[in-house]
Order: C-alpha cells, then sequence, then structure tokens
C-alpha cells in the first residue's frame, strides 16, 4: 500500500482543523483531542462555485461519452480498469526453486489487506516449494517497523519480505540485511514498481504503480460526477512516501478536471486511522455539505473507520458523499459494492498473485539472478464486475493461470 518525498504544493491556505462539529459528543471530543496531529489543506475551487450534482452510484464503462476532454480521457482509464484479467503478461522463464530456503514476511500493519493478502499468496507458494515461512506484525508505525525489521535480521533467515515500509528509513537496516547475505523483497515498498536506484539494498518491490492506482481512482469519480466532482482525499502523507505518492496523483488528476474541485486533503498517520478518520470525516461532511459528492483515500481501511460516524451524522447508504478507494481491494470493500452502501469503486491489485511473484522473486534472489520486470495492472472493482475473478470471495484474483504459470518457472508443477 505505501515514501517520503512530499512533492511541493501550489499555494494553499494551511490549517488544521478546530473547529466545532453538530454530531455526537463522541465525535465531537475525537475532533477536538486529535485536531493537533491532523493537517487539512483546503480548497476552495470548483465548478463556478455552484454545489456538485447528486453523486452517481457507479463509475460506469458505459457512461454517455463527453466533450468535457478531461472526463472522455477519465472514461478511458475507467474502461481499461475495469477489463477481466484473462492473459497471463508476466515472466516466463527463471531459475529453478531451490529448496531448504526460510523466508521471514513482515506486514507493515496485520490490520491492512494489503499486507495480509500477499502473504496468503505467499503461504500458497512457500508450501508449493516446500519453504519455512514466518509472519510478523510491524505494528502500524515505522519505529515498530524498523524494530520487526532488525528481529527479522537476527533470525538469519535465506530472504526477508517487508510490506509497506517506507523505504528512506530503512534502507540502512535493508543494507545491513544485504552485508549479511539476506535479500529483502518490498511490497508496497518505495514509489516505483521493481528495481529503484533510490534504494539499491531493496532487491525489489512488488506493487502495481501506484500513480496509476491513484489516477484510476480519481478518474472515477470524474465519471461518475460528469466532470462535477467534489472531493476530499484522505492518507498518511510523508510517513509513508507511497501515501504521499497516492495522495498528490490523486489531487493532480482531479485537478484535470475543471468542474471539479478538492475541497479538503486530509493527512494524519497511518496508524492513526481508527481515531482520527471518523471525526474529520464527519467534519468533512458537515463543512462541505451539498458540495462534497465524494471522498477519496489511499485505501479501504479509510472507510472503515469513517462509515460508521457518517451514518450517526446522518449520512445515507446512497450518498452523497460516496467514497472511493486507491487500493487495496479489502473484503469489506467487495462487500460494500455489491451492496450500493457508501463505497462504490476500490483500485485493487492482484494482492494474492503479488505474494507468488513474492516467491520468484525471492527465489532469484537467492539465485542471484536479477528480478523479473513484471509489474501488475491494477482492477478497478465497481458493482458491474464486483463479482468476477475472485469477487464472489472479496479479492480481485485474476483468471490467468498465474499460479501454474510460476510453478512451470520453478520446475514443481
Amino acid at each position: 500500500m505505501f515514501h517520503s518525498h512530499a512533492s511541493p504544493e501550489s499555494p494553499r491556505r494551511k490549517r488544521t482543523f478546530r473547529g466545532t462539529i453538530a454530531a455526537s459528543g463522541l465525535v465531537l471530543t475525537a475532533v477536538l483531542a486529535l485536531s493537533a496531529c491532523t493537517t487539512t489543506t483546503a480548497d476552495s475551487g470548483g465548478a463556478s462555485g455552484s454545489a456538485a450534482p447528486a453523486a452517481a452510484s457507479t463509475c460506469s464503462t458505459k457512461a454517455t461519452s463527453s466533450s468535457d476532454p478531461a472526463v472522455a480521457a477519465a472514461l478511458k482509464i475507467v474502461q481499461k480498469a475495469s477489463l477481466p484479467v484473462t492473459k497471463w503478461d508476466g515472466p516466463t522463464s527463471g531459475p529453478k526453486a531451490q529448496s531448504g530456503v526460510s523466508v521471514v514476511y513482515i506486514a507493515s500493519n496485520a490490520s491492512n489487506t494489503g499486507d495480509t493478502a500477499p502473504y496468503g499468496g505467499l503461504k500458497q507458494a512457500a508450501a508449493k516449494l516446500g519453504w519455512k515461512l514466518s509472519f510478523i506484525d510491524g505494528k502500524g508505525s515505522g519505529s515498530a517497523n524498523l524494530n520487526a525489521l532488525s528481529q527479522a535480521i537476527a533470525l538469519k533467515p535465506s530472504a526477508i519480505v517487508v510490506s509497506s515500509f517506507d523505504a528512506n528509513s530503512s534502507e540502512p537496516l535493508f543494507a545491513q540485511a544485504k552485508a549479511a547475505g539476506i535479500p529483502v523483497i518490498g511490497n508496497h515498498t518505495g514509489n516505483d514498481a521493481g528495481y529503484q536506484s533510490d534504494y539499491p539494498d531493496l532487491f525489489t518491490n512488488i506493487t502495481s504503480d501506484p500513480v496509476t492506482i491513484a489516477k484510476v481512482a480519481a478518474d472515477c469519480a470524474i465519471v461518475a460526477s460528469a466532470g462535477r466532482a467534489g472531493v476530499t482525499i484522505a492518507g498518511c502523507g510523508a510517513e509513508f512516501s507511497i501515501c504521499q505518492v497516492k495522495q498528490d496523483a490523486m489531487k493532480k488528476e482531479m485537478e484535470t478536471c475543471k468542474g471539479c474541485s478538492v475541497l479538503a486533503n486530509e493527512t494524519f498517520p497511518f496508524e492513526s486511522i481508527s481515531q482520527q478518520e471518523p471525526g474529520l470525516a464527519t467534519a468533512d461532511y458537515q463543512k462541505y455539505g451539498s458540495k462534497l459528492t465524494y471522498m477519496l483515500s489511499i485505501n479501504d481501511l479509510y472507510w472503515d473507520s469513517a462509515i460508521p460516524a457518517l451514518q450517526a451524522a446522518g449520512a445515507s447508504p446512497s450518498g452523497p458523499p460516496l467514497m472511493i478507494a486507491a487500493g487495496d481491494g479489502s473484503p469489506a470493500a467487495f462487500s460494500r459494492i455489491k451492496k450500493g452502501q457508501f463505497q462504490i469503486a476500490t483500485v485493487a491489485e492482484p494482492l494474492q498473485e503479488h505474494g507468488w511473484q513474492m516467491a520468484d522473486e525471492v527465489n532469484r534472489a537467492i539465485n542471484h539472478e536479477s528480478p523479473s520486470t513484471f509489474v501488475t495492472y491494477p482492477r478497478l472493482v465497481t458493482k458491474e464486475n464486483v463479482n468476477l475473478e475472485g469477487g464472489n470471495k472479496g479479492t480481485f484474483d485474476p483468471a490467468n493461470n498465474y499460479r501454474k504459470e510460476y510453478e512451470k518457472i520453478w520446475g514443481v508443477g
């Protein structure tokens, strides 16, 4: 799901929210208590100052083509991201599997589907390969993640996989592991997929492109609103650089739509989602009223926390506002989309497939070969396609036969 270069912002009025909320006393208390560590960038832009129209129930691939170039471009992306994945376009060659391999997997946050679902795929692959696999919960904060990585290095495994780590702060430990002969493979760790020259001691990073994921999420709002969306964006900013990348990319994409407006860009620590998001979502709902038609976030976890508070504040499950997540395709998100309640879309990655790719990258690393260059394309999950390719199980699991393809490479089929 998650680095640290915050890109320069255009001149905007910065504020830390301290306003009163006409909701329950619990939400009011939460906002007042947490406001000091929350940054909100407010935008006053919009379609000629008028209120946005009611939010559409989905960003349909069948939406009428628009004369607005931003909406037309967004529709093309929505259509591409909604297509089924039935053809294998990953690697077809690589080293045969080694035996006696031990791997430690560290999830940045064990409550985040973007960390736990890939582990499920890696567990399947490890069982097929006869590898020993261990799991460590990084407990959600940067310092706890680093402690977990130090612990993993001390175990002296064949390889380590880290998920949703901040690559900047972790690079010295990546170097320590490499010096000890332990390759480190990343998942959602860094700004880019594959090898990253900024982090030379990280063997490779497995992820769909985070900028693409964020653009697809924003384009969904543009299409659903016919180019008149009023949105808020929620994420963890520079705490984990992938957060900043996604937030910046969503904001930039929304700004291509002249009739759309970014009403607020909320940033707070990822480990504080359950404490801060309910109050902030309620405050934005009450502050912006009918102008707020869509709420964007860097992943689904934000809406798990926001929805009960919004319901208490009187928001309707049919919107507005309606939610769109730039990752990761959690079971809870699939359920909401199926029911047509609150969340209309998630930009899902093939997380179990990424787990199998982790095993392949580990095998390449321990065989002293280069990483693959494979980057998966994300899936925009809406009510139109939510039941396809694993959707009945609450996940996106492509019908491209990836398990058999990797088994053929490893010689274990």
